[in-house]
């Protein structure tokens, strides 16, 4: 039985721990050799950056984030992504079936960086300032309509001069 070829768009996030001690172009070359052990022939391999992540996957706050175009059979994604999450540097990964790479990605083919270029901060989340909490004021009192339909002068006149101070 022969299974159907399909484009994807792949996402990894790399340990940065990983990509600090063994260079970022052997943990893409250990993504890469994983990916054509299952079948799928990665066309595109490329830094995409580092960055904080929305939230913290285990001890980690931050990821390198590898992005991939690839042809294979949705088995081979399958059993790729099996092998990711039990060896490796790829702690998460996403893949999403496309129609074609995009010309301007497969200018970028599997990309050689040099190492010094991938900046990977510490471990340690950034300290966030918290903004000063900003007291809410009360709503004004809409003023009290009278059974002939006037409003109250009084209310009235105590909302003005409460704008007013």
């Amino acid at each position: 039985m022969t299974q159907e070829t399909h484009t994807y768009q792949a996402m990894f996030l790399l340990d940065n721990q990983e990509v600090r001690q063994n260079g970022f172009n052997a943990v893409r070359d250990q993504v890469k050799t994983t990916l054509e052990k299952h079948g799928l022939n990665a066309q595109v391999l490329r830094l995409w950056g580092e960055r904080m992540l929305a939230y913290p996957v285990g001890s980690r706050s931050r990821a390198t984030y590898l992005l991939g175009w690839l042809q294979g059979s949705g088995n081979s994604v399958n059993e790729a992504k099996k092998d990711f999450y039990l060896v490796g540097p790829v702690f998460r990964c996403m893949f999403l079936r496309q129609e074609s790479v995009p010309e301007k990605e497969l200018a970028y083919g599997i990309e050689q960086i040099e190492d010094s270029a991938v900046v990977i901060p510490d471990e340690a989340p950034e300290a966030v300032e918290e903004e000063p909490a900003v007291e809410a004021k009360p709503a004004k009192a809409a003023p009290k309509v009278t059974a002939e339909g006037e409003a109250d002068a009084d209310e009235g006149d105590a909302d003005a001069e409460e704008e007013e101070s």
